[in-house]
């Protein structure tokens, strides 16, 4: 596992993110120097006073969220930007079990001596978890929404007033290749059902553009976040998207690229480079055009209805795998603990 401060002195990060699976890999490493600091703080979180005096599973749920604190607080020190925090995804059904840990969350980050307003809770794109995100909004606490695979999960979190939209493009990619006669856009032109779609003519890079041109028409305060960015390409034609999230394989081929500084703050391909054009901003946002339908308010039938075929399996793909990820965390948890006795 590659040393944080090697990413970040090489990479220079503006914001960072904090996941069970990232705690397992640092439990997975013990003899790795790199990674000592960051083992002291989930230790640290173990042994944490409030924690110790319950029992069980809440002991446990304690701990997890102790120790994505006490990791996240520590990363904070390294990144000026915000961090985005993980919360149980086996909550992700429960609205009310996702706003009260959340609060936890918060209320853990702050006794660590870190500000709220560098924290992001990272929350499954549910119905639930949207709606789990609109309270806590509402309660100025800054949302970040995962697992968004379909623009009415996009619509819905930013009618819900969510800080980050995340679409996966690497995801809905793969799911496009494997299934190459589904109707990539409801109520979009059809497209031939026979062979592969073309990188020219990626279903994932059109349904990022079209959430970022409904909110930056229709909620210019939401954030979007584009992750599974898994080639240069793919970097350059959603260069100015707000957010990007990349490997150091593609930022390392980024690098090679005649580029104005700063992927994270409006990537643009130079101007002498032909082929590549800069799709994604505001004025563009504004000429897109959106069926009354496309933009009324979402409600749950709305939002059942509007995932598709994509959206569905792909959600509950995306909420298992967090599961999956967690129930390891509480492997490692255990592991490590008896380790340390």
């Amino acid at each position: 596992m590659q040393s944080i401060e090697s990413l970040v002195d090489t990479h220079k990060p503006t914001a960072a993110t904090v996941t069970s699976s990232v705690l397992t890999g640092i439990l997975a490493n013990p003899t790795s120097q790199g990674l000592s600091q960051y083992k002291a703080a989930i230790e640290r979180a173990m042994r944490y006073e409030k924690c110790s005096m319950l029992h069980g599973d809440e002991r446990l749920a304690c701990v997890l969220v102790a120790a994505m604190c006490s990791l996240g607080a520590l990363i904070s020190e390294s990144v000026p930007g915000r961090i985005s925090m993980e919360l149980d995804p086996r909550l992700a059904y429960d609205t009310d079990g996702l706003v009260k840990r959340a609060k936890a969350t918060c209320e853990q980050f702050q006794s660590m001596g870190v500000s709220t307003d560098r924290l992001l809770i990272r929350l499954p794109g549910t119905w639930e978890g949207i709606q789990a995100a609109k309270s806590l909004e509402q309660e100025g606490i800054a949302t970040h929404v995962i697992l968004v695979y379909s623009f009415v999960q996009a619509v819905a979190a930013a009618q819900a007033g969510c800080s980050v939209i995340q679409p996966n493009v690497g995801h809905i990619r793969d799911w496009f290749s494997k299934n190459p006669g589904a109707i990539r856009d409801p109520r979009g032109p059809r497209q031939d059902s026979g062979g592969l779609f073309q990188d020219t003519d990626n279903p994932a890079i059109k349904m990022v553009e079209k959430i970022y041109n409904y909110c930056k028409q229709q909620h210019p305060d939401v954030k979007i976040m584009a992750a599974g960015v898994r080639s240069k390409q793919e970097a350059l034609e959603l260069a100015g998207v707000d957010y990007i999230v990349l490997s150091p394989r593609v930022l390392d081929a980024l690098s090679q690229t005649p580029t104005l500084q700063g992927y994270n703050d409006g990537l643009r391909v130079a101007d002498e480079q032909e082929g590549v054009h800069t799709q994604l901003c505001p004025a563009n946002a504004k000429e897109a055009r959106f069926t009354p339908e496309e933009t009324a308010p979402v409600t749950k039938q709305l939002f059942q209805e509007g995932l598709g075929q994509v959206g569905m399996e792909l959600l509950d793909t995306g909420v298992q795998r967090l599961v999956d990820d967690i129930t390891r965390l509480e492997t490692s948890l255990r592991e490590y603990a008896v380790g340390s006795e």
